[in-house]
């Protein structure tokens, strides 16, 4: 299938929403908004499709994170220098391949990003878009900063749609139980030590 066939075959699953209402600034908002949703929506299923085929890398990536990571804040607090060097190293190691295993799946719900583009492309290409001040811009000047927005707020919306809920619940019981620890947490830990039990005010 050709690129044009296939923006033939997506464009009545687009059009319909920049057709709504009879002013064209409205059709094409609703319609721009439509396109962006649908884009991240489907980014989305495809970020959590790649992460539960990869569910063990990503848990043992994650485990050995925090692992590492609370040893050496545990061996900080025991002033045991040597055992927070050496586990220090590991868990920064591991924040990196964490960090990067993350920007990889993120990477992941962005394919659908240049199907949208070539898509508006396709079918508002001949269109002269103005803005004020810029001149004449291009369909990705437009798309970009709507979708930008748009998965900020989709994302900020995710933790009450249920799909989603139900997504990030099994993304955190495969990452295991474990909390990462912050220095916060080290210095309670040795109020609570110092006074004999846990100190009024930090439970």
């Amino acid at each position: 299938m050709t690129g044009l066939s296939v923006y033939q075959f997506l464009d009545p699953w687009l059009i319909w929403a920049f057709r709504i209402g009879e002013n064209p600034y409205l059709g094409f908002a609703v319609g721009l908004f439509w396109l962006c949703l649908l884009t991240t929506v489907i980014g989305e299923l495809c970020m959590a499709g790649v992460y539960f085929l990869n569910k063990k890398h990503f848990a043992a990536i994650n485990q050995n994170m925090v692992r590492h990571h609370n040893l050496s804040l545990q061996a900080l607090g025991a002033k045991d220098k040597a055992a927070w060097k050496a586990c220090n190293s590991i868990a920064n190691d591991a924040f990196g391949k964490n960090f990067f295993s993350r920007i990889a799946l993120f990477a992941s719900s962005l394919w659908v990003v240049p199907f949208a583009i070539g898509w508006l492309s396709f079918r508002f290409g001949s269109v002269a878009f103005v803005v004020p001040y810029l001149g004449e811009v291009g369909v990705s000047f437009l798309f970009i900063p709507a979708y930008i927005v748009v998965r900020v707020f989709f994302c900020r919306a995710k933790p009450v749609m249920p799909v989603f809920r139900t997504i990030r619940r099994k993304v955190l019981e495969n990452e295991g139980s474990e909390v990462l620890m912050s220095y916060g947490d080290l210095v309670r830990k040795e109020d609570e030590s110092a006074a004999g039990g846990p100190v009024p005010g930090n439970s």
